[in-house]
């Protein structure tokens, strides 16, 4: 996902206009939001994996995306690109505590997806800052506590990891030193925490950064080198030899974490020993409905044929044994909370019925525009909109005579 803060971001979250930075997500006067009480205060100690809630880890790819249901994103808090412990709350999020993610799984998420920008805590020769990986060992443990489920990933670090031939070096380099880092510091967790090779590797700053033609040689090349990439970042997680590093769940994207990328013959699933692998997929669908500021604010379920890459992508993958994630999904606000709502129902529905799992993006805005995907405010504990939040989580509930049966 683009960051939806500027990066003078910074400078206003040290003023008395931190409200701008985040897009007003903490001023829902004027909003349909409706207010939920705040659960007790806990204190934010660390616990070890072995103390976390037991949940199911299916013995399969496809069992485990789909028991992973509906999960929410941590979005532009550890992912923000700020330097130092401060770059947490930088993008004008608040410091991340164990009883948000609590209040997190207690709104109806199964998992949580907590994505970690990484290259703007390393050093000249690529080695994380120690305190950095202990702050998010904090609130990966956070989650553990909560009984959620979490991928955690590498997020805004696209320039080091440019997938194009001419980078290609320095961008395995980073992967493999990276993730070689990452997989032994984290490898006493069990396999409910998932890894996430990459955050929409693509093309930036040229056209053909989120979309190019089947065809395109520069294309073709681009998704080339992110199997290639991929392939090194299984075999470095596997070949720890530590831990849970062995079993653990490892998730790939395709250029742009985007479907039709992923559907290309040129786009290969990783060879991995253990086979417990699963697709990274971003769908911010139909785009002009869900992204694009001046596209269609109405939904009637006309456009529902452009959610149809689901269906391709349970043909292509889940029906070989590969389990898929949309691990970013979205409808930004432009003032139609009804139509967010039927969108919502049509979208987990459809992906449900494909066993694929989905994760709302969270950037904490609520402003009509674009990018405004909030959910839930961090610093109150309240659902925005909880008929939308009623509306995602009832494409993962049982029918009622599923239910009774």
């Amino acid at each position: 996902m683009k960051k939806f803060v500027s990066v003078i971001c910074t400078v206003l979250m040290m003023s008395a206009a931190l409200s701008a930075c985040n897009n007003g997500a903490d001023n829902a006067s004027g909003t349909s939001a409706s207010t939920t009480s705040a659960p007790d205060v806990t204190t934010t100690t660390t616990a070890s994996a072995a103390e976390a809630p037991e949940l199911v880890i299916a013995d399969n790819s496809v069992d485990f995306a789909e028991n992973l249901k509906l999960g929410w994103n941590l979005g532009n808090s550890l992912d923000a690109t700020g330097e130092g412990l401060d770059s947490e709350v930088s993008w004008g999020q608040p410091t991340i505590s164990k009883s948000q993610i609590k209040y997190v799984k207690n709104s109806g998420f199964t998992s949580i997806r907590i994505p970690v920008s990484w290259s703007n805590h390393v050093d000249e020769d690529l080695n994380i800052d120690p305190a950095w990986t202990a702050r998010v060992k904090e609130v990966i443990d956070y989650a553990y506590e909560s009984g959620l489920y979490i991928i955690m990933n590498s997020h805004h670090d696209n320039e080091m990891y440019y997938p194009n031939s001419e980078h290609y070096e320095e961008s395995e380099k980073y992967i493999r030193k990276i993730w070689t880092q990452i997989a032994d510091n984290f490898s006493g967790y069990d396999e409910r925490l998932i890894f996430e090779s990459m955050n929409e590797p693509r093309l930036a700053g040229t056209a053909k950064e989120w979309w190019f033609t089947s065809n395109d040689p520069e294309g073709i090349d681009s998704i080339e080198c992110i199997v290639k990439l991929n392939q090194v970042f299984v075999d470095t997680v596997r070949g720890s030899g530590k831990g849970y590093n062995s079993s653990r769940y490892l998730m790939v994207p395709s250029n742009a974490a985007n479907a039709d990328n992923a559907l290309s013959d040129h786009f290969t699933m990783p060879d991995d020993p253990s086979g417990r692998l699963l697709l990274s997929v971003h769908a911010y669908s139909p785009y002009d409905f869900a992204m694009n500021k001046n596209g269609y604010k109405v939904w009637d379920g006309s456009k529902i044929n452009e959610l149809g890459f689901m269906k391709k992508l349970n043909k292509k993958f889940v029906q070989n044994g590969y389990g898929v994630v949309i691990g970013e999904f979205g409808a930004t606000n432009k003032n139609n909370l009804d139509d967010r709502v039927a969108w919502a129902k049509d979208f987990t529905s459809l992906a449900a019925s494909n066993r694929i799992s989905c994760f709302w993006w969270d950037n904490g805005g609520i402003m009509v525009g674009e990018e405004n995907f909030g959910l839930i405010s961090r610093r109150d504990y309240r659902v925005f909109y909880p008929a939308l939040l009623d509306a995602l989580l009832s494409g993962y509930q049982p029918a009622a005579e599923d239910a009774a049966a």
